[in-house]
């Protein structure tokens, strides 16, 4: 990158990704079988399996599989599906082949059982080895039939045919990286098979995303979502249609509206800066230099600067003195910094020499054409946290010149002040225009497209879905969107039976005393609920009560696995036994004045898991929210009674109604968890 001392350039950079993908031992590359189709592969029992891939157009195709041999032919496109018919599960290992005059490809140790995609978020992502159980985990996973399937993060704004990613066998080595909701869900049906159906996890997730970016444009565009749909796909139709000249030029201009919007930024930033206007830039100049400052050693971030600013959120000073000798003298230098959290602005001398805004992550490389004269120059870098953890990341300090070894370093003794707070300006952002519109991860269909769409014709049983937190604040729409992608993934699998489990979210973020029906994160609970009814043949496992106040990415895993576990035992393999459904609310109706009689289906055996049963509250006309006391009336066959001190005329009730519902610990027989509700109150 290349930088001058006024206005500093930050360089679009265009990654280039090539994608290979393992596709077992093959003869020629004039034959090839799509994702998933990889050594260790598990196909699903008890139904067609189309085997998919690309050869040479109109060519005749054989697929054998043990003592199967399918035919087909491939079409003008070169695409072909041949089908093998519906089989048993096996352990046995056999091969997979597939072969045509101009090549063949072989998959080996193929096994056939119980395939299910594991997707969403971040906490499907999770892994064993970031949660409870692991050790746990690794000294049980040779002896169970579980394979995973891992595709990596990426995007596309048209539907791709393949994607990298390959099957892991699950050993002690390797289980580690399963996504651990999968895998204890794996552990749960193999046992519940005998461990005589080997169990295949497809995990497609990635962490902090939304749910748009999963659902396919196209069936967007037949929803209520149509304008959103139509929009991008008139974007990616005009940027196709544009030149690679054009788009230099269209990124030429952003990088020189950004320049001067960075620089907008700082200077309005720093007007209101106590550190700028008394031009601690330049300390000494100051009369309580240096007796205003502290030591400390960089690069570090400001949780080993001082705990004092451990949580801190604005702007801290950090200054020095550094020698420049004559062999490096007015020659042009780059002085190189690492990623600073969040934003940065270097002076030398009181001049600065580069800034940095909406960048965090990257290193700093601020150029100096003119170079520094022999002898002692003072260095200031204002750092601003906007949130989070903030400072300077490891990585190397120093002065150099441009096509030398020649360098100063930067790194050790520096003093350091505290500054204002974070300023109330939008962050200014540089745009890649050279991108197409529709990649980003948090645009429609971009995940679906690249990471979805080459797996979602693979045989499934069913998908496990933990998503949410990254729509939270928006439920009526999520409520929406969630029934879509369920329909959208059916269709476009060909499998209108395609079984949906579904997390709620857990409980997260501090329990507040004083707000018992907060919403937020409960509307976004209820939204699932609902968009799980409106979808059909697929259940809702509550993790409330398996939440971290502290911590977005509880660890307890393997328990809300047990939960999906639950649901699928009974509802798709008819294990009618098996309890999976929490009490849910069905009526509240006033009595005996201010009490009110709640009643619930799947509620047998209610009780409280310790202490007095809580998380229910009661408002009146007022719309203010008070807790309640609970009677669990006949184990809950006669329901629930409520009264409120100060509630003479209940209107509304909720339970669990909080973004961490600490005192809701009302459960069945089958300890699973009560839902959270929100309802009117029948007179």
């Amino acid at each position: 990158m290349h930088f001058n001392s006024s206005v500093i350039s930050q360089s679009i950079v265009t990654s280039v990704f090539i994608l290979f993908a393992n596709l077992g031992s093959f003869a020629s590359t004039d034959v090839r079988l799509d994702p998933v189709f990889r050594d260790h592969a598990v196909l699903q029992r008890g139904r067609e399996v189309a085997v998919r891939g690309r050869a040479m157009p109109s060519e005749k195709i054989s697929v054998s599989f043990g003592s199967m041999k399918v035919e087909g032919v491939a079409g003008a496109d070169g695409r072909f599906l041949v089908l093998l018919p519906a089989m048993e599960a096996a352990l046995e290992p056999r091969e997979l082949i597939v072969s045509t005059a101009s090549g063949e490809v072989r998959v080996q140790d193929v096994l056939v059982g119980e395939v299910w995609i594991c997707s969403g978020q971040s906490n499907m992502e999770w892994s064993v080895d970031a949660c409870n159980e692991a050790t746990r985990a690794k000294e049980i996973a040779a002896k169970l039939p579980i394979r995973s399937f891992k595709a990596p993060h990426v995007t596309a704004n048209r539907p791709s045919e393949t994607v990298p990613g390959e099957w892991r066998v699950a050993t002690q080595e390797t289980v580690g990286s399963f996504t651990a909701i999968g895998w204890w869900f794996g552990v749960d049906l193999a046992r519940a098979f005998d461990l005589k159906v080997p169990i295949g996890l497809v995990d497609i997730s990635w962490g902090g995303t939304r749910i748009e970016p999963w659902i396919p444009l196209d069936v967007m565009a037949k929803s209520d979502f149509k304008s959103t749909a139509d929009k991008l796909s008139a974007q990616i139709a005009a940027f196709e249609a544009t030149t690679p000249d054009s788009r230099d030029i269209a990124a030429a201009k952003e990088l020189v509206r950004f320049n001067s919007a960075r620089t907008e930024y700082w200077n309005k930033a720093f007007a209101g800066e106590i550190g700028a206007k008394e031009n601690w830039s330049m300390p000494e100049r100051e009369s309580n230099f240096p007796a205003g400052w502290a030591k400390t050693v960089l690069p570090a971030f400001f949780t080993e600067v001082d705990k004092s600013i451990e949580r801190f959120d604005g702007f801290v000073w950090f200054t020095r003195e550094f020698e420049v000798p004559a062999a490096m003298a007015s020659k042009p230098c780059i002085l190189w910094l690492p990623p600073i959290d969040d934003g940065d602005r270097v002076t030398i001398d009181g001049v600065e020499v580069g800034s940095t805004i909406g960048n965090w992550t990257a290193p700093r490389a601020y150029e100096i054409p003119r170079g520094l004269t022999s002898g002692i120059h003072r260095i200031t870098i204002a750092v601003l946290d906007m949130h989070g953890e903030g400072g300077i990341a490891p990585g190397a300090m120093r002065l150099g010149l441009e096509g030398s070894y020649e360098e100063v370093s930067l790194a050790g003794e520096w003093l350091w002040r505290k500054g204002g707070g974070v300023p109330r300006l939008p962050v200014p952002s540089l745009r890649d225009v050279t991108k197409g519109p529709g990649t980003e991860p948090h645009e429609p269909a971009a995940i679906f497209n690249a990471m979805m769409a080459p797996c979602i014709a693979y045989p499934a049983r069913g998908v496990l879905w933990y998503q949410g937190e990254s729509n939270a604040g928006e439920p009526a729409k999520y409520a929406q969107l969630l029934p879509l992608l369920i329909q959208s993934w059916r269709e476009k699998s060909g499998n209108p039976d395609l079984a949906w489990g579904v997390v709620q979210l857990a409980g997260f973020m501090p329990f507040i005393e004083s707000e018992p029906a907060q919403g937020a994160w409960a509307l976004l609970r209820q939204a699932q609920l609902d968009g799980v009814k409106a979808a059909g043949n697929a259940g809702l496992a509550s993790a409330i009560d398996l939440g971290d106040a502290a911590d977005i990415h509880p660890k307890r895993k393997r328990e809300v696995a047990d939960r999906l576990a639950a649901w699928a035992r009974n509802t798709v393999y008819g294990e009618k036994s098996v309890a999976w459904q929490g009490p849910e609310i069905a009526k509240a109706a006033r009595e005996n004045g201010s009490k009110v009689r709640l009643r619930f289906v799947h509620a047998d055996g209610l009780h409280a898991t310790s202490g007095e049963p809580g998380g229910f509250a009661l408002a009146g006309v007022d719309g203010k929210f008070v807790w309640a006391k609970a009677m669990i009336m006949d184990g809950g066959r006669d329901g629930i009674v409520l009264s409120a001190p100060g509630v003479a005329d209940p209107v509304e009730v909720v339970y669990a109604w909080q973004n961490n519902p600490e005192r809701a610990n009302i459960v069945n027989r089958a300890e699973i968890p009560m839902l959270p509700f929100r309802m009117k109150i029948q007179k």
